[in-house]
């Protein structure tokens, strides 16, 4: 049937043969070519993670949420002679955020004792800071279930693989803020 299209498109127009080849060889299924060592293959990808991996690298993507910021965090085992890095929007994590948030980036880490074994890449916005940093923690913490599932119990008792779903309660009408009542006034 393939064949038969591809004789009336050779008599209607040319550049169409082409096209409808391609169509048919993709029909009867993809060749099989097994990926090159530089391209990443992505082995694993769950709702909330994605490992991808490109020969002995490994991967993992995950988001990270907290507030009104959302963090995309890529977490990569470091190769033999390279420094872990962290680093979020371009910068180390030391420049990004002041003191105490620079601890709740790194606390996946020193929870599970996997410190200096993976470089962090972390994209985030939206919120100030606090949320920000919280939102790579969980990034990373989800990140860091994805290569190791058998730390998962771990970051789970520690509160970092949940979401915290506490967000600023929105202004009412008639209402200074959230709750707040304009001052009454007796006459």
């Amino acid at each position: 049937e393939s064949a038969a299209h591809i004789e009336k498109a050779s008599t209607v127009a040319p550049a169409w043969k082409a096209i409808l080849e391609r169509v048919a060889a993709d029909a009867e299924g993809p060749a099989a070519e097994r990926p090159s060592a530089d391209q990443w293959v992505k082995t694993k990808a769950t709702v909330r993670y994605t490992i991808l991996e490109r020969g002995e690298h490994k991967r993992c993507f995950a988001v990270g949420k907290r507030k009104s910021s959302v963090a995309q965090v890529t977490l990569e085992v470091v190769r033999d002679g390279q420094q872990p890095l962290v680093e979020v929007n371009g910068k180390l994590h030391l420049d990004y955020f002041p003191w105490p948030h620079t601890a709740t980036v790194v606390s996946p880490f020193l929870l599970t004792q996997t410190s200096g074994k993976y470089s962090v890449r972390a994209i985030v916005n939206g919120g100030g800071l606090s949320g920000q940093a919280q939102a790579v923690r969980h990034g990373v913490a989800t990140a860091l279930q994805g290569l190791q599932p058998e730390l998962r119990g771990a970051l789970k008792r520690a509160d970092m693989l949940t979401r915290d779903p506490r967000v600023v309660e929105p202004k009412k009408p008639g209402k200074v803020k959230s709750r707040k009542s304009p001052q009454w006034v007796k006459r």
